[in-house]
This record gives structure tokens, C-alpha cells and sequence, in this order.
């Protein structure tokens, strides 16, 4: 009898959780998770927006007919409605198979491609590609959550045939809030805008806008760690990571020992691009040495849109410490928060086993950065490769 009882009582929990475990509910915890992190107790504090946020998104989340696909999407929403770029939400799980979940168009492939027009009103629409890898129409759609949505044309994947939905756009204000597809099909929340023809800060570029961004800036050859001498006097450095774990450390300190030999004159182009963070362990010792030949040294380092986080610290200091002049773009915006001494920091969600990064640590004087970045002294164009462009201006 207690047997039976039990099995019963078990039973009629499991069927409780199953129908309670869905994207809704996985929304409720993640709200509950966020409001211990620094950045959501100093900047989200009105508990009736906050309902109204999550019921806006549950009505969203409702009306969506590919939530199983989109459902990190929305708990990415949530949580950018604080300013801490280095909170996240996404999925580890590799056994799970979004690629079977992504939509297609409705249309012909001609009616696709004759949908995607240019127009002064609707300047948002066209054809786009991505660096020679995809070429996408975009166009407007029906749906309950998007008003746009970029379908391939043509990939150089097997797995992202033609028709297939790429990315999606809403218009927001001045932006656009889009879920994008990634490389396995999974979905990532970015804000972006019209800049020129590119959807900034992605990568995609409306065909007619092709020449304003010829050059690929952000997709650099070789090592990590580099060194290079360009003759009269100047010389190149690549950090491109400032990662604590042991064997990245290992290669800068072998870096390092190159540029005690190699620095003591000349003007000294610093490429940072892409370099994403890490500690201090690794890139004080940069900046130390440095500011040890500043007087011998002239520095003119080039960052852009993936730059963040420590990266973003030692650039701040080098712009107080050094004789320097930056070049490129906004860097990411991602230096108020942090993960403290966490090795750790996720969680998991518990319905569908989404890793929750909520940032234990805050840096007040850094606020001002988050999400804009840090601007350069002098913007450059995507014409033509950036270090090109610096040597004409130093050389």
C-alpha cells in the first residue's frame, strides 16, 4: 500500500513538473536568479516593471511558434534590460538539436529574392552577406515577435540550405532586436542598427554597401602572441588574449621576454583586436614593461568591437600611463562586472539545462563604458585593413 502510494505521489509530481517545465517557467527563474547579481540590484530596482517585462515576455513567449527554438532568446531579454555585458544565458548542451527547429521561408526562392528591395521607407531590407560565407535576403514577414527575417540564399554549409531562417529582426526605437542563428543553429540575442549598410556591431553587409567594408578587420591570421619588426623604427605586437589559465600565460611571458629585447626605441603599432579579457596576471606585465620604456616608446594601438572586459581595463590604464594614440572602433562595453574569483559561475536552469552566468563583482568607475565601449581617438574605415591605414598616418 505505501508503495503503491508513493508511486502514486511520485507520479503526480512528474506529471506536475512536466507541465509546469517550459520556457515560461524557465523565465521566472532566471528572473529570480538575476536579482542577486550587482548589476541588476543597482539598476533595476521598480518590481512593477519588472512584472510588466516578464509578462510582456510571456505573451511574446505564447504567441511564438518556434519557442522551442527562440526560448533562450527571450531569457536573453530579460536580462539585458541591465547594463552588464558580462552576464549570459546559453546552452551547453551538444546533444541538443536545433538545426531540426529552424524555419524556412514560405515562398519561392524568386519571391523570396524579389521581396528583398531596398526602399528609402524600408531601408532595412536587401540582400546581405557575411564575410563570402552566407548571403541572406531580408525581408518583411508575418510573425507575432519579428518584423523582419533573413533567409539564405546561398551558405557555405551543408546545413544551412537555402530558405532557412538566419536571423530575425524587430524593430525597437532607434534598433533592431534580432536573434541570431549561430554556426549549430542556436539562437543569440543583439541589438543592432543600420550603419552604412551593415547591421553593427554584426557583421552582415547589404551587397550595395559591399565596398564601404572590403576589408576584413576583425579575422586575424597567425598567433595569439606576435611580434614583428616592420623596419624604420616600428615595430608590431599582437595581445590578443589575456587569459589566467596556465598555457596562455606561458605564451605571453614568452612574448614578453621577445619585447624586453626587442622595444627600448620607436613607435610600436599594439594590435588588441578580438583580444576578449582575462586577468591581470597576464597583462600587468605588459603594461609594466611598457611604462617602464615610455620615454623611448611611442604607442598606437588598434582596437575594436571585441575587445572587452580586462582587455578594456588595460587599455584604459595604458591611455593614462603611456604615450598613446587608438585607432579602430567602440571597443565591446564589458568592464563594470565581472566574475570575481569564480572558476564556476554558472548555473543551471532547471527545466531545460541552460548555463546561467550571473556576475558576482562590480567596478563603479567603469560604468560609464558598459555596453557604449570605449571610443578611439581616431575611427577608421573598413575600406582598406586598419594597420595599412595607421602606417600611412605614423610612417
Amino acid at each position: 500500500m505505501k508503495a503503491t502510494f508513493s508511486l502514486l505521489l511520485l507520479l503526480f509530481f512528474s506529471v506536475g513538473f512536466a507541465q509546469d517545465c517550459n520556457c515560461a517557467s524557465e523565465l521566472d527563474y532566471v528572473a529570480e536568479q538575476a536579482k542577486a547579481a550587482p548589476s541588476f540590484k543597482s539598476q533595476w530596482k521598480s518590481p512593477m516593471a519588472d512584472r510588466v517585462l516578464i509578462a510582456g515576455l510571456k505573451d511574446m513567449i505564447a504567441k511564438d511558434e518556434n519557442i522551442e527554438l527562440n526560448c533562450l532568446y527571450y531569457l536573453q531579454t530579460y536580462l539585458d534590460v541591465v547594463k552588464d555585458n558580462h552576464i549570459y544565458i546559453v546552452d551547453r548542451n551538444e546533444d541538443r538539436d536545433y538545426t531540426s527547429l529552424s524555419p524556412f521561408y514560405a515562398g519561392s526562392p524568386e519571391a523570396l529574392t524579389s521581396n528583398a528591395v531596398t526602399t528609402t521607407d524600408d531601408p532595412i531590407t536587401g540582400i546581405y552577406d557575411l564575410a563570402g560565407v552566407y548571403r541572406v535576403a531580408v525581408v518583411k514577414i508575418n510573425d507575432a515577435t519579428f518584423d523582419y527575417g533573413g533567409y539564405i540564399l546561398e551558405s557555405q554549409h551543408e546545413d544551412w540550405p537555402a530558405g532557412t531562417l538566419k536571423f530575425a529582426l524587430r524593430k525597437t526605437g532607434e534598433y533592431y532586436s534580432g536573434v541570431f542563428y549561430n554556426r549549430k543553429h542556436q539562437p543569440q540575442r543583439n541589438e543592432v542598427n543600420l550603419v552604412n549598410g551593415r547591421l553593427y556591431p554584426e557583421r552582415w553587409v547589404r551587397e550595395e554597401a559591399a565596398a564601404d567594408w572590403a576589408s576584413n578587420n576583425y579575422y586575424l591570421e597567425g598567433d595569439t602572441f606576435q611580434y614583428e619588426n616592420y623596419g624604420n623604427g616600428i615595430h608590431y605586437v599582437r595581445l590578443g588574449d589575456f587569459g589566467g589559465d596556465n598555457e596562455t600565460y606561458k605564451k605571453a611571458m614568452e612574448l614578453l621576454q621577445v619585447l624586453e629585447e626587442k622595444l627600448t626605441s620607436g613607435k610600436v603599432i599594439l594590435d588588441l583586436r578580438n583580444n576578449g579579457g582575462g586577468g591581470p596576471r597576464t597583462s600587468d606585465p605588459f603594461l609594466k614593461l611598457f611604462k617602464k620604456r615610455k620615454k623611448d616608446l611611442e604607442f598606437h594601438l588598434i582596437q575594436n568591437i571585441y575587445v572587452g572586459s580586462n582587455a578594456e581595463h588595460f587599455l584604459l590604464k595604458a591611455k593614462k600611463q603611456l604615450k598613446l594614440t587608438t585607432y579602430g572602433e567602440n571597443t565591446r562595453g564589458a568592464l563594470a562586472y565581472g566574475f570575481g574569483n569564480y572558476s564556476k559561475p554558472s548555473l543551471i536552469t532547471p527545466c531545460f539545462g541552460y548555463s546561467l552566468g550571473l556576475t558576482t563583482s562590480k567596478y563603479e568607475k567603469y560604468m560609464e563604458f558598459e555596453e557604449i565601449g570605449i571610443a578611439p581617438d581616431h575611427y577608421l574605415d573598413s575600406k582598406t585593413y586598419w594597420i595599412d591605414q595607421i602606417l600611412s598616418k605614423i610612417e
